[in-house]
């Protein structure tokens, strides 16, 4: 199944970096008939239904979902045995499907004219893909990694955990419905894990707004231009009358601290 937030859906309608009007310049898609990549097509589409195109020098073949796992056996059988990429893009706000993609290599020596093969296809919600981590090992973190940021479910899978995100993690960062500084679950969950849910009064959520960032602070963030020696930039504690507060909490009150007697 594929979870999703079930707020926020329009988002990817929204325009944050460029003029609405603004439309990015597509790369070209050529026909692959009559160049190397034809042989590779003609292989796959023996059986399987695809359509095809060559783009960046890359053959690009597009399948049904039902046969990713037949298609990947095939390939590696016919040399491409590296899976270099594969992830997901969210499209559920435009058409209400994942566009999928897995890219392919091939290091033999009569491949140098058709060296690489990308597959991709469509994903609707709540449908699952087939783990192809028994024929390539590497798909073993990249699946696991979709699934983390996805929400995207591979059968066959051996150990299909969050890879980047703890495990009682809510919701899945990469989706475009996903809050850029978090949700509410996101706001908690270090001060829930370290201090325990009584402190939040105290504490107060997590700040992930990049506007609290001092752009001229080097010890907590890089910022070129701005480089000084380690140790010779003035200390940022609380006491600092430039940085009297936490980086990623509310304003503690330093002369009346508050302290629980204990923890549940």
């Amino acid at each position: 199944m594929v979870r999703q937030q079930k707020t926020g859906l329009d988002i990817q309608k929204k325009v944050y970096h460029t003029d609405k009007f603004y439309q990015p310049q597509q790369t070209p898609k050529t026909p692959l008939w009559g160049t190397p990549y034809e042989v590779i097509y003609n292989h796959l589409s023996y059986g399987y239904p695809i359509s095809a195109y060559l783009e960046h020098t890359t053959g690009v073949f597009w399948i049904e979902t039902s046969d990713l796992l037949p298609i990947a056996q095939r390939l590696k059988a016919l040399g491409y045995d590296i899976l270099s990429e594969m992830s997901a893009i969210d499209m559920l706000a435009i058409d209400g499907r994942f566009e999928m993609f897995y890219q392919f290599l091939s290091t033999y020596p009569n491949y140098a004219d058709k060296r690489r093969i990308r597959l991709k296809c469509y994903l609707k919600p709540d449908t699952h893909l087939p783990s192809i981590s028994s024929l390539y090992r590497c798909a073993l973190w990249s699946e696991r990694e979709a699934y983390d940021m996805f929400g995207i479910i591979f059968d066959g899978h051996p150990h299909l955990n969050r890879i980047l995100m703890p495990q009682d993690w809510v919701g899945h960062p990469l989706l475009k419905s996903y809050p850029l500084k978090g949700d509410e679950n996101a706001a908690w969950y270090e001060v829930d894990k370290i201090f325990g849910k009584e402190y939040r009064d105290i504490i107060g959520p997590e700040q992930r707004d990049s506007a609290r960032v001092d752009e001229k602070d080097t010890f907590n963030f890089a910022r070129i231009g701005q480089e000084k020696q380690k140790g010779t930039q003035e200390p940022l504690g609380l006491d600092d009358s430039k940085h009297n507060r936490a980086l990623f909490v509310k304003n503690l009150n330093v002369k009346e601290p508050k302290m629980l007697k204990e923890r549940r």
